[in-house]
């Protein structure tokens, strides 16, 4: 380069450099037209950094205690064991003997395939009786990772859900779905489309040839009526046969009917309760069966929101989970509805463990989830009259710096809000991140051998939802 560039970059340089140092060695002053700051150009670069993890970890929760479970836990001790068990709670102080105790436990993609809920339930049958998983949905995208019990289904189903988008007039079941048999079925396919003509186009006869590849959802038309069927695994949370079989569904016409087989056996036709109300329809066997298949008509758009396996007697959980869902906004079960099950299946205990799906590294501020999660529980706790609400707080979950995985800043302040919310309206809590062992806590789990959790840092194997049951359990008897 020649000097023709250098003396006036040099001369800009220095004028940059003097304006800079007279900036920094003015003092304030201000008057009644313009105010002038002292500049701290170097004081800033020193400035020390905020130990955010430090900061994140003195986010105390509110402390709980036991007295918003004692109605369920006295329950619970007031029920007859099966011959040889050892109680799980101290029963001599209670008289009255239950003969059943239900558990409805929602949460997002943590619990799926019956993970948690499945030792739950089998630790809790082994000692109080009971046969059967409780609710199913009738698709699920996870039925081929559920051990418990074998699930299959056709594809011409509608499903709505939580994470449903425009369907806020349809109410959903207690298992947050709703499912309306179709003669057809959605898919995405791709289509090829010819691109617009544009004055940018110089050869108008090789951009024709030129396609643009696409996806949108299409209907597929079947020739066959939509079904569910279900077969009982003999396996620690599920059983060996069905013995008690509910069918749960709404808005049925004179001419609705179901068709159900037992066992691979012929079909039987069973005419279906008129009206817009929830309706139970009792499909219990004479003697217990493994396998159960339920046909529907593809042309009769009923809203069929679940079965149920159970019996008479003994402990019974629910495992209610929803991918990628939030937690708030359970309006969308409809009070009528909630009411109308609470009838059927007298839950005495709901569960709610959610935060995953709203951590984010970079909140600070939890107080509109706080809002849209009170609004959640008063919902469910005026439809379901007042039956105990458990928070479980959200898990250890780590993200991964220059330095490894440590727990998301914003997790310690996430578990005080969710704990703020049970104080806020009568909620029982554990704080599931605390139980854990804390603040980086998930690495411990992801490099236990065999592992306890993925290489997510997010979600738990079997063995590690097997420990979190073993921990809930501990947390219901108080002895953390």
């Amino acid at each position: 380069m020649n000097r023709d560039f250098f003396r006036p970059a040099l001369l800009v340089l220095l004028a940059v450099i003097f304006t800079g140092v007279l900036a920094w060695l003015l003092p304030a002053w201000s008057n009644d037209f313009f105010n002038i700051r002292k500049m701290k150009w170097f004081t800033a670069l020193k400035a020390p950094v905020v130990e955010t993890d430090s900061l994140l970890q003195s986010a105390e929760p509110i402390e709980h205690t036991q007295k918003e479970l004692r109605p369920f836990i006295k329950e619970i001790a007031s029920m007859e064991m099966l011959p040889g068990a050892t109680p799980l709670f101290d029963r001599t102080t209670f008289s009255k003997h239950r003969k059943q105790v239900r558990i409805a436990y929602y949460s997002d993609s943590i619990i799926e395939g019956d993970l948690l809920t499945a030792p739950l339930r089998y630790s809790m049958q082994n000692v109080y009786g009971g046969s059967g998983v409780g609710m199913m949905p009738i698709t699920s995208i996870v039925s081929g990772f559920r051990q418990t019990i074998r699930h299959d289904f056709s594809k011409n189903w509608e499903t709505i859900s939580f994470m449903s988008h425009g369907k806020n007039d349809v109410s959903l079941g207690i298992t947050g779905y709703t499912f309306i048999p179709r003669p057809y079925y959605l898919a995405q396919q791709s289509i090829e489309v010819n691109p617009a003509d544009t004055l940018f186009v110089a050869d108008s006869l090789a951009s024709s040839k030129i396609k643009e590849a696409k996806t949108e959802t299409a209907r597929f038309y079947v020739d066959y009526n939509p079904w569910v069927e279900y077969k009982a695994v003999d396996i620690a949370g599920g059983a060996e046969s069905f013995d008690q079989i509910r069918l749960f569904y709404s808005h049925a016409s004179d001419s609705s009917y179901i068709r159900v087989s037992y066992d691979s056996g012929s079909y039987q036709t069973i005419c279906l309760r008129e009206g817009t109300e929830l309706q139970e329809l009792d499909l219990s066997p004479t003697s217990p069966v493994k396998a159960i298949k339920i046909e529907f008509a593809a042309n009769d758009p009923i809203r069929v929101y679940g079965v149920s396996f159970d019996s008479n007697k003994g402990i019974f959980v629910d495992n209610y989970p929803i991918r990628g869902y939030s937690g708030m906004y359970f309006q969308r079960i409809h009070s009528n509805v909630l009411s109308e099950f609470q009838k059927y299946l007298d839950y005495r205990l709901v569960v709610l463990q959610y935060g995953g799906n709203i951590s984010n590294p970079k909140v600070t501020d939890y107080s509109n989830y706080k809002t849209a999660m009170i609004r959640t529980i008063r919902h469910l706790q005026e439809s379901l009259d007042n039956v105990p609400i458990l928070i479980v707080s959200v898990q250890d979950r780590s993200i991964k710096d220059s330095a490894g995985y440590k727990t998301s800043p914003d997790i310690p302040l996430l578990v005080k809000a969710q704990s703020e919310v049970a104080a806020e309206t009568g909620c029982a809590f554990w704080n599931l991140y605390e139980a854990m062992g804390g603040y980086n806590s998930m690495p411990g789990y992801v490099n236990q051998n065999p592992p306890w959790a993925g290489k997510d840092y997010t979600h738990f194997t079997r063995r590690g939802a097997d420990h979190l049951a073993e921990l809930l359990l501990d947390f219901l008897k108080g002895e953390e």
